[in-house]
């Protein structure tokens, strides 16, 4: 019992010492002094820990959420070194014109032909667009390919509802496949979603 009270005692005795030590010393630094410093010194402690950055004159860059997806699709057709890395801005701009996410653009390009890899030859064709019984539907080249395949399926199939999931999309797009069209589709945008390619 003796114990405690004496540790109580010496507690309540030096805390409001420490307290009032600290405060004081507190007091100089915030008018710019501590002692035993001059005010050129303190200056220079101040500048080491200071928490703004120094001012190098470089300049910051922002990205905005919706250049985001357009590097997204630039690194993804990078990554699979496809034809249509120089159109990936194209993409992305006709997309948005029409209502779509790109990413669906370029998740159905890269199930029907490997990113415009695996096509008839000059038939620009990324997307398996118009490919029936009697032929497959060609363009001049991928820009044209990209505003007329952007437009029809906004207009085919989005405008319709079939765009809300690759899966429903399947019934109509492609519909013999025995569900690996959307699974393929499905696994792309999720690569692009999650940057794992």
């Amino acid at each position: 019992m003796t114990r405690k009270f004496l540790l109580c005692t010496l507690f309540f005795g030096i805390t409001p010492v420490v307290l009032f030590v600290a405060i004081f010393f507190f007091g100089f630094q915030r008018q710019g002094r501590v002692l035993g410093q001059t005010s050129e010194s303190t200056s220079q402690a101040s500048k080491v820990y200071a928490a703004l950055p120094e001012e190098t004159g470089a300049v910051a860059f922002s990205i905005k959420a919706e250049n985001s997806v357009q590097i997204i699709i630039e690194n993804y057709l990078r990554h699979y070194k496809s034809p249509l890395l120089p159109f990936a801005s194209q993409i992305v701009e006709c997309s948005d014109r029409n209502g779509i996410d790109p990413r669906l653009i370029v998740a159905i390009a890269q199930q029907e032909s490997n990113l415009g890899k695996i096509t008839p030859p000059d038939c620009f064709n990324a997307w398996g667009w118009g490919i029936h019984a009697r032929g497959t539907k060609c363009f001049l080249n991928w820009p044209e390919a990209i505003e007329i395949v952007v437009k029809g399926i906004a207009e085919k199939y989005c405008a319709k509802g079939f765009c809300e999931n690759p899966c429903i999309m399947m019934t109509k797009y492609t519909p013999q496949s025995n569900g690996s069209w959307c699974f393929g589709v499905n696994q792309f945008l999720r690569e692009m979603e999650l940057g794992e390619f």
